[in-house]
């Protein structure tokens, strides 16, 4: 798959041009895949130090994180990673921390790309190789399976935040008609915090649950109904767990049968977007 790429610079004094790559920012639009990741030694920038502005590029180092942080956290109306945010951060940022020019990479995930450009452009051992899944293929495969049913794009809302009763929740898609159709979240059950993932999973049912029961509003669109009971097909787009198993699954599967969830691997995707697109076109 195509990803893009900028690498971050530290420049200590821009009228020399002299500069040291400290990180880099990797993602991919059509699936939300994002993922940014720094130097751990820093020798070479401090050598090129001279007016002590190193602390002020790994402050400002934290910021890209958040920009570029795990999506279950962004908080709501947050922007979303894209490329043409990322050119324009090149284009602006010209004083001691720069990027450059957003360029090609060919991978099968950000982590995967940035282990291609920490090992051929920056001079520094990758600090962190992720070897799991995160929740991105799942998403992408979601977002594909709309497009092949026909799903206009404008049905379907990314980042969607819930309310019922005294309850939110940030689904990753409502299909909605002038009121929702369908909530979908994704996830990963090989992240290896499984503690977390268990909270999530259990914060989840209980908004479903309270669904279910009351119905609520989407508040990312204007308040539009979520129809209580199965009037709102929930349905779930997972990245299935590693061999070791997962604790989290084991939360999840329980939830999916008690609550009536359609729940499906990503290479399945496609039975999601086809319920979705029955359920909106019935609605016309």
């Amino acid at each position: 798959m195509p990803y893009t790429y900028s690498l971050v610079q530290f420049v200590p004094d821009p009228a020399r041009g002299e500069f040291v790559n400290i990180g880099a920012i990797c993602g991919e639009e059509d699936s939300g895949d994002w993922a940014i990741r720094w130097i751990s030694n820093y020798t070479r920038a401090r050598a090129l130090d001279a007016r002590g502005y190193l602390a002020a590029a790994k402050a400002f180092s934290a910021v890209l994180d958040e920009a570029v942080g795990d999506d279950e956290r962004l908080p709501l109306g947050a922007q979303v990673p894209t490329v043409d945010w990322l050119r324009g951060l090149a284009v602006d940022m010209n004083n001691v921390v720069q990027l450059t020019d957003p360029a090609p990479v060919v991978a099968d995930s950000a982590e995967g790309a940035l282990d291609l450009v920490f090992e051929r452009l920056i001079v520094d051992p990758a600090r962190t190789r992720y070897r799991f899944k995160k929740k991105h293929q799942a998403q992408a495969a979601a977002r594909r399976a709309y497009r092949a049913h026909d799903v206009p794009e404008e049905a379907v809302k990314g980042q969607s935040r819930v309310a019922s009763r005294a309850y939110d929740f940030q689904f990753d898609f409502a299909v909605h008609n002038g009121r929702a159709v369908q909530l979908a979240h994704c996830w990963s059950f090989q992240l290896p915090n499984q503690v977390e993932l268990t909270e999530q999973v259990k914060a989840w049912a209980w908004m479903v649950h309270e669904i279910r029961e009351h119905g609520g509003s989407l508040v990312s669109e204007g308040g539009l109904e979520v129809p209580r009971g199965h009037d709102v097909d929930v349905a779930v787009v997972y990245v299935p767990p590693l061999d070791g198993g997962s604790s989290a699954f084991e939360e999840a599967e329980s939830a999916f049968d008690e609550l009536g969830v359609t729940a499906v691997e990503s290479d399945h995707a496609d039975t999601v977007g086809a319920e979705a697109a029955r359920r909106l076109f019935a609605a016309v």
